[in-house]
């Protein structure tokens, strides 16, 4: 019986040791993630990595930021439009066509020679121009073909329409679709936005000047 008891005492204190020694050892290191070399611990991803956050963790805004650059690009022509009409000589009489023909002749040369580098798509703003396209082509989606073909009227062979070249006195100028502009961003009261084909081009009110345009804007018509 005293050997019995022995022998059961010294199995207690055995069975305590090794639990003892559990509670005290060191944790079980964590698998590395896949791609990481062993004791390596996975870290967060930095803020400015996150799509569509800046550096600051700020969220960006690319149509806002598109259309600030276009912005941009209308003050930059405003400058030259405001430094061509400074050489121009003031109308004397607003009532005399031929006078105000002249004019408008003037300060659409001037106008070219100051912008004889400029490049198609310029004052558009690259950044703004697939806004510009995809407001047209939703806008066209909306409207039945026959008022397609009343705001696309075909341009007639002999003309052709190019930035720094005087919008042709052979085109009518009609009233732009009001609701279509209403979508599109405001501009300075010296330009307005065309249909000129399929291309939207910026006219320059005073000058009867094309300053810019984008080319194949306009959907097709369906036949």
């Amino acid at each position: 019986m005293t050997k019995l008891l022995s022998a059961f005492i010294a199995l207690c204190s055995a069975v305590t040791l090794a639990c003892n020694r559990s509670d005290t050892a060191e944790p079980h290191a964590v698998a590395p993630a896949a791609g990481l070399p062993a004791n390596t611990t996975p870290l967060n991803p930095p803020i400015g990595a996150t799509p569509g956050l800046t550096a600051d963790g700020q969220a960006v805004n690319a149509q806002g930021t598109a259309t600030l650059e276009f912005k941009k690009q209308l003050e930059a022509y405003m400058k030259i439009h405001n430094d061509a009409e400074a050489k121009v000589p003031a109308l004397k009489r607003t009532d005399d066509p031929q006078e105000i023909s002249d004019r408008e002749k003037a300060l659409g040369q001037a106008i070219m020679t100051l912008r004889a580098g400029a490049q198609p798509g310029e004052i558009f703003a690259p950044e703004y121009q697939p806004y510009f396209v995809k407001i047209i082509q939703d806008d066209f989606k909306l409207r039945s073909a026959a008022d397609r073909k009343a705001l696309v009227a075909e341009l007639p062979k002999h003309v052709k329409v190019d930035i720094n070249t005087v919008y042709p006195t052979t085109l009518p100028l009609e009233t732009f679709p009001p609701a279509l502009l209403r979508k599109l961003p405001d501009l300075p009261p010296e330009l307005e936005y065309r249909i000129v084909g399929r291309s939207l081009i910026l006219r320059d009110v005073k000058a009867n000047l094309i300053v810019d345009i984008l080319r194949d804007v306009v959907p097709t018509i369906p036949s």
